[in-house]
């Protein structure tokens, strides 16, 4: 549990640090409300035991303010001043309760405990993981009712897995978590109070161990044996060895729907570290009005704003990643003549991405068939009553055309069930709208061109693939010069026919854009310092069979890549320690790797940097924010599993 003392009477403090730190809390301390802001901002609390009489802006007003923030953690006053009416305004303004000085240690103890579990962090008698219990009231640890002695530090690292047994925690998360803001400890000390955790309970008896490494990630509570082992059954159970198809689609979809809580979840995690990222960015840019930004502060800004283009395109937000993008080439070109300009720029900059980020990312994942898309208002029983609805299987994909020429439209019904397709259409863009409003379709054929209106079906489509990237679309346009293909080929469309083309071509061009995956087992390396990125890949490629290795730490890549032996590389190009570029160099230089594919992932879109990264033997460049599906689609090409029978949208035979 971490608290925040603010006090202004040195002596209170240490008394206050002194006994609660004996209860196994981690403590920080701001003698002013400036500085408990501040702390507030960057760092989590459990509850904030906040002194009245404070220098400048008292704690009654600083506790209202708070409350204004939108600050949910549980206030503690606590004072010297007694009456009635101090007390009435203390609530009045927020605060959760009021202690009176001098105060017994007991009751102050009881009280916060009170509160705490209150709030958002549930204190509960014991806390267990089979037979090593942890007692919070008595900061007491035992396995199999024998004592633990474990160090303050080993303590709160237990106590927090033990509360929070699915998250993943990150060494920055647990630094920030169990030290205090004086301490200011590396990532190392992480490792060590981790390595000391694991010996005692090993020691003391318990098999396997509770915490378990997630490679690159962090670290966790391990599910118990038993659990695990009830899953397993609860999976075998009644089908024995063998599964049916149905099975399998439904495993599929099974899979599909744990990325989607998967990624939700980490979205809402994601959102305490992007508050700090964004107020870490509003100092930057005020700094940078009083002509006060030192060359540290705009480097550790532009690098936070660096990291917001994977992070937030790893969210499928595109428009934030790209405002996070701008943020970072102002901060890296602002100038003493331009800087008026430049902060305009950057303070409209942060408030359009604040606005953008306050809303939550609707999570679209492909469907069992591998092509459709789910929002969170869609479900799998919906989606069969809509197919069956037209006496089909499940197996049937359904495909909307939009496109007002009834010569092609109706050739392309009679083709349709010799494909396994059931045709929708929309012989107009508003049409094409309102339909995808109500059902999404497995993959959509759209004509450029519509005799009622001057609207293109480029918007359209650039459209369906800023939403919806994973619906494959094929454009079908009398103009087939350079110039076109190039133009839909930037807004992302998976295939280019010419027309008139034969209906037939037209379904076995999405016929092969369905169906281009088969079963994989590649073995991917991911290294990229973005843990939020990390994350987020490693759920949208696991469930299309590939096997996914994170690492966040580029220092111990050689040790991960001889260990792993992916079958592809992805890197980051800028991290600390050593950056891709030379990572790239490393395995290229290497007999017995130099044949390793290996792709970037960058938000440097800058010519020098591509050039580096080709010149040291990249195979291919992909910019952040990254696009899912053509992120596959690289993947696949660069492993060689791309149909040799498709290129460019047209059959070789």
């Amino acid at each position: 549990m971490r608290l925040l003392i603010i006090e202004d009477d040195r002596d209170t403090v240490a008394a206050l640090v002194n006994f609660l730190s004996a209860q196994l809390f981690t403590l920080d301390a701001a003698h002013n409300a400036k500085s408990a802001v501040a702390l507030v901002e960057t760092s989590q609390y459990d509850l904030i035991v906040l002194d009245v009489m404070l220098p400048g802006l008292d704690g009654i007003s600083l506790c209202r303010q708070l409350r204004t923030q939108n600050q949910r953690v549980p206030i503690l006053l606590l004072t010297a001043k007694d009456d009635p009416a101090d007390r009435v305004a203390g609530f009045e303004a927020g605060a959760d309760d009021y202690v009176t000085k001098p105060y017994e240690r007991s009751e102050l103890l009881a009280r916060i405990r009170a509160l705490l579990r209150r709030g958002d962090t549930e204190l509960t008698e014991v806390l267990c993981w089979g037979e090593l219990q942890l007692d919070p009231n008595l900061c007491q640890v035992t396995y199999q009712s024998k004592p633990l002695h474990l160090t303050p530090k080993e303590y709160k690292l237990l106590e927090l897995f033990l509360r929070r047994p699915r998250r993943i925690f990150d060494r920055q998360t647990l630094l920030d978590r169990i030290w205090s803001i004086d301490e200011c400890p590396g990532e190392e000390a992480v490792t060590t109070q981790i390595r000391g955790l694991r010996r005692k309970l090993q020691t003391a008896g318990l098999k396997p161990d509770p915490i378990e490494t997630l490679y690159g990630l962090g670290y966790r509570l391990r599910s118990l044996p038993e659990e695990q082992q009830d899953g397993e059954e609860m999976r075998k159970e009644g089908n024995g060895t063998l599964h049916s198809q149905s099975d399998s689609a439904n495993d599929m979809d099974t899979d599909y729907t744990a990325a989607v809580a998967t990624i939700q979840q980490m979205w809402q995690e994601f959102q305490e570290r992007l508050q700090k990222q964004l107020a870490t960015l509003e100092q930057a840019i005020a700094h940078l009005t009083t002509n006060s930004l030192d060359p540290n502060q705009r480097q550790h800004a532009q690098t936070i704003a660096h990291r917001l283009i994977g992070s937030l395109g790893a969210f499928g937000i595109p428009h934030a990643a790209e405002l996070a993008r701008q943020i970072e080439r102002v901060l890296n070109s602002s100038t003493a003549a331009l800087q008026s300009e430049s902060v305009a720029q950057l303070e409209t900059l942060l408030q359009q991405l604040r606005c953008i980020t306050q809303r939550s990312p609707i999570f679209a994942v492909p469907s069992s068939e591998g092509a459709g898309t789910r929002g969170h208002g869609d479900t799998e029983i919906q989606e069969d009553t809509e197919i069956r609805g037209y006496g089909e299987s499940r197996s049937t994909r359904r495909v909307l055309m939009i496109d007002d020429d009834p010569n092609m439209l109706e050739p392309m019904q009679a083709e349709a069930p010799n494909w396994a397709v059931h045709l929708e259409t929309a012989s107009n863009l508003i049409g094409a709208r309102e339909r995808l409003q109500s059902r999404m379709p497995n993959a959509i054929v759209l004509d450029l061109t519509f005799s009622n209106t001057t609207e293109s079906g480029l918007t359209l489509l650039a459209q369906l693939k800023r939403q919806f990237p994973m619906i494959p679309v094929v454009v079908l346009s009398g103009q087939a010069d350079l110039s076109k293909r190039v133009e839909v080929a930037r807004l992302g469309a998976n295939a280019f026919l010419q027309k008139p083309a034969m209906p037939s071509e037209v379904f076995q061009v999405v016929t092969q854009l369905l169906n281009p995956i088969e079963a994989i087992a590649a073995k991917l390396l991911v290294v990229d310092d973005d843990s939020v990125l990390l994350t987020r890949l490693q759920a949208n490629l696991e469930p299309r069979g590939f096997q996914v290795t994170a690492l966040a730490d580029p220092t111990l890549f050689w040790q991960c890549l001889e260990v792993t032996c992916p079958d592809l590389l992805l890197l980051d190009v800028s991290m600390p320690g050593f950056n891709g570029i030379e990572l790239c160099q490393v395995v290229k230089s290497d007999p017995h790797w130099s044949q390793l594919p290996v792709l970037f992932l960058s938000a440097h879109s800058d010519a020098n940097t591509l050039h580096q990264a080709l010149a040291v033997g990249a195979d291919d460049y992909v910019l952040k924010p990254i696009v899912e599906a053509d992120l596959i689609q690289r993947i696949l090409k660069q492993l060689g599993r791309l149909s040799d029978s498709f290129v460019g949208g047209k059959s070789r035979s």
